[in-house]
Parts: C-alpha cells; structure tokens; sequence
C-alpha cells in the first residue's frame, strides 16, 4: 500500500473528501480501491476514489482575482492541488466488512490498496461467484450466489464484453452451486460456440397449431379471416399425418369432402398435449401440396359467396409467399418443450440456438419453455434452481413482445420463492418493459447504447457517485456491478476474467 492523501474536513459515513498529495497524485485514480486509516479512533474503512478534481483557489471561475488581468502571475503564485470524493464500501473489522458507523476523522491516512495482499477480507471465494477482479488492486470480487434468483441484468453496447461476462458467471453458477442454466442464444454466436455438445437447435422443437396459423398468415401477408380457413386446415393436417385412431372423434381424412359446424367442433375436441406429443414422436413431414389441398377444400366449403376469391388468394399466397422452404422449416421436429427441461435437470446446461428461426419462432421457443418450468413447479411446489440467461433480451422482454414478455415478466415476479431466476443480456436497458426492470436486484453495466439507459439504472439503483462520464473510460471487458449480487455494497469496477475461445 501507498499513502494516496489524507481526508478532508466535511466527511460522512458515506463519503469522504480526500486531499491528495502533489507527489502521490498519480495514485488518485477514478475506481481506485482504498483503506483509510482513523488512527485517533483505531478504525479502518475500505472504499473507493471518485470525483477526482484539480483545483487552483486562486483561478476559480467564480472569483475574480489580479490573475484575470495579469496572466503571467500563474508562472509564479499558483499552487494546484487534486482533491477527490472516497466513496465509503464499509468499516473494516476483524477481516470482514461492516456497516459505517461514524464518519472518518480529518486528517486520517488514506492509502491505495495496489495488490490482492493489502486486503484480507476473508470472504470465502471458494462459495462466491469470481467473474473477475478489480481494475486496478487485482482484488477477485466476489458475488452472492444467493442473490441468483432475485435476478441479474447486463447491459452494455455492442462489443464490451457482455457475452463473456455472461459466459463466465454461468461457468461459476454451474461449477459452484446447485442450479442448472439454460441459455437463449439469440444470434447462436455468442454461446454455442462455448458449448458445442449442450445445443439444441430451436429448429427441432415443435411448433403448436397455433404458431403454425399465425406463421402462415404473417408472411403470406393474410388478414385474419383466414385464420378460419387455415387453423383447421393446420389441425386437420397434424392429425392425419400422425394416423390417429380412425375411430376417433378427432380422425380427419383427406378424402373425407364434408365440413360443418360439427366437424370443427370434432377438431376442438382434440386432446392437444397428446396431439403435440404424437407429432413430436413421428417427427412429421409437411408439404405444401397436401396442405394446399385441405385449405382451398376448406374454403370451397366455407367461404359462401366469397369462396372463388379466397380460394385464389390462398392458392396464390401458399405457393408463392410461403413456398416449399416454409414447410421444410416445420417439418421433422421432434422436441417438445417439457422434453428440454428434462435433459436440462439431468445435464445442467442446455444451450437454445434461436438463429435459424423467424422472430415469432424465436418468441414462441423462449415462451414455451419457460412454460414448461412453471408447470414443473405448479405440480412439484418446490424449488427447481434454474437460471434462464436471455440473450439480446429486448427481442423477448419488451413490453410488446407478446408471450415471452408475459413469461419473463412471470418470472420476475414470482421466480425468487421457487428458485428461477433471470439473467437478461440487452444493449438497450430502457427497451426491457419497466415492470421487468423493476424486479431486477442486480445490474451489471459497461459503455451503454442511449444515455438514457444510466437514468434508468440509476432511477432504481444507488450507483453511490456514479456518472456517464465514469463509463466513457471503459475499456472492453469491464463492467460496473451493482445491487445485491455484489458484496461490496456499492458499484464496483471490475476486469472480467478472459474466457477460453472455442475449439
């Protein structure tokens, strides 16, 4: 350690000026960590430099003085000095950190605290989380592992680092706790790379009647009076291809040319988990020729008066703005949601890659799933310990994005009791939905993408002195932490640690 300064008159049991000395006052670095030594009380405090100034009382802007017209006086009767702000973290007892309880003395030492050496807090890192170290003392800060289901945001611009943050905590979650983790890859090039052997492609995982309806209408550029044509024609469809029981009041045949009230009543009538269950165990195949055929017959029977027109606009919108390649998409999945939590409890890990899917697939899959955990819960009533990581999470967690953002928002409400928590990675703070925002207890946070985003955070958060000039020194790869994951108890600058690249 090396003596930085000493405090100044005025301090709190949250901050502290601190008066730095000419010749130490490269020490006085922005994030630097510090001890200050109350000798006349036998006290120590741990905290950290912010708000460094340089100061000259003599050319204060406010005061006029003989400098402002005889400038070549600052050659001769200038005496700057540097003075800063300690943010106090908490008294330093017997290896452990306290709560401040009066404020330090004028005139205590403070010094800079250059190596993990100078500070033996004795905290267990064996149980904490360690997703790097402190800037510039090299100190590993530890994270609660317990504050996991009260939820974790990481937000930062393109290119800080927010994937191998992320990467690095799931690590330290899979190898220090109980829970599993499920990670949502947005773009499938942030962690499937990392985990090649634990990927499920979202193109295996089969989609529901409705999904498929609302597929078939959005890119054929359909209204919704389709819709009346086109979900039967999707049930119709997976019953057939699944061959179920002819005896069945949900039997549909292609060569049957009857429809009526009745028989959409039959199709209601479908037990739909089983329906789902038996298409994921044949792996169906679609093509466009069957399909086209049942929707324009449905048409032909149902459209009344209108049926010419609506039977051409389908017959064009099949063949043209869906095409072959639309029902290549849904065909051969074979995974159901309920079936990926299974494995995920076995494994501990499953990576979903959502990069080959359409948006609403996309949504549908992050939806589904995080379904399928609360109907675990619903019918266990324990904790399951599962932690969903979202990735680009304004694509799901927005205000209008529909069923996962209900999911999401689920989670944020109620996870905690049942040990489901969140961990959402967005460039765009502001676009998550506030309700969501609002139930987060730990932000971890890099350069932004609006400036909004700082008043967001620090809307909710105390971010303890904190400005947008503070993150405009980033580097790559370094993040503030703040909330309840971070044992220090105010934001704290850290240096991820480097993760291995993919083979």
């Amino acid at each position: 350690m090396r003596l930085v300064g000493v405090i100044g008159s005025g301090s709190t049991t949250t901050y502290a000026p601190l008066l730095v000395y000419e010749t130490n006052e490269t020490l006085a670095k922005e994030e630097q960590l510090v001890i200050v030594d109350d000798r006349r009380r036998n006290m120590k405090y741990l905290g950290v430099i912010r708000r460094v100034h340089r100061y000259e009382p003599f050319l204060d802007p406010k005061r006029r003085t003989s400098y402002v017209d005889n400038p070549n006086l600052v050659d001769h009767g200038v005496m700057p000095h540097t003075s800063a702000w300690v943010t106090l973290i908490g008294s330093i007892i017997t290896g452990s950190i306290g709560d401040v309880q009066l404020p330090p003395n004028p005139g205590s030492y403070v010094y800079v605290i250059e190596s993990p050496k100078d500070l033996e807090l004795g905290i267990d890192v064996n149980k904490s989380l360690i997703i790097g170290r402190h800037k510039y003392s090299g100190i590993e800060v530890p994270l609660d592992p317990s504050a996991l289901p009260m939820h974790t945001i990481v937000v930062g611009a393109t290119g800080t680092g927010k994937s191998r943050l992320v990467k690095a905590l799931t690590d330290e979650i899979l190898a220090k706790t109980d829970y599993s983790v499920i990670i949502f890859d947005h773009t499938g090039m942030d962690y499937v790379p990392y985990y090649r052997d634990k990927v499920i492609e979202a193109s295996k995982i089969v989609l529901d009647p409705i999904l498929i309806t609302d597929l078939m209408i959005e890119r054929a550029d359909l209204d919704a009076r389709y819709e009346q044509y086109i979900l039967p024609a999707v049930l119709m469809y997976m019953t057939q291809a699944i061959n179920v029981d002819n005896e069945s009041r949900s039997t549909m045949r292609l060569s049957e040319r009857s429809y009526s009230v009745y028989d959409l009543d039959m199709l209601a009538s479908i037990d739909m988990n089983k329906l789902m269950s038996d298409v994921a165990s044949k792996a169906i195949e679609w093509k466009l020729e069957k399909f086209k055929e049942l929707a324009i017959d449905l048409a032909h029977r149902m459209a009344g008066s209108q049926r010419r027109s609506v039977e051409l606009r389908l017959s064009i919108a099949i063949d043209i703005k869906l095409g072959k390649s639309f029902f290549r998409m849904l065909s051969n999945r074979d995974l159901l949601p309920n079936a990926i939590i299974d494995k995920l409890r076995k494994e501990k890990l499953i990576v979903i890659d959502l990069s080959t899917e359409d948006i609403l697939i996309r949504r549908y899959v992050v939806a589904s799933i995080i379904s399928s955990i609360w109907k675990i819960i619903e019918s266990e009533r324990k904790k399951v310990n599962i932690i969903a990581v979202i990735d680009e999470a304004h694509n799901y967690a927005c205000r209008y994005c529909g069923e996962p953002h209900k999911e999401i928002s689920r989670v944020a409400r109620e996870g905690r009791k049942w040990g489901f928590g969140l961990v959402l990675a967005t460039q765009r703070m502001v676009d998550i939905d506030p309700e969501i925002r609002g139930n987060v207890n730990t932000v971890i946070f890099s350069k932004l993408q609006t400036p909004s985003d700082f008043n967001e955070i620090s809307a909710y958060m105390d971010l303890a002195g904190l400005t947008e000039a503070s993150l405009a020194i980033l580097s790559k790869r370094e993040f503030f932490i703040a909330g309840l994951m971070n044992t220090l108890r105010v934001p704290i600058l850290i240096k991820v640690k480097e993760v291995m690249s993919p083979v």
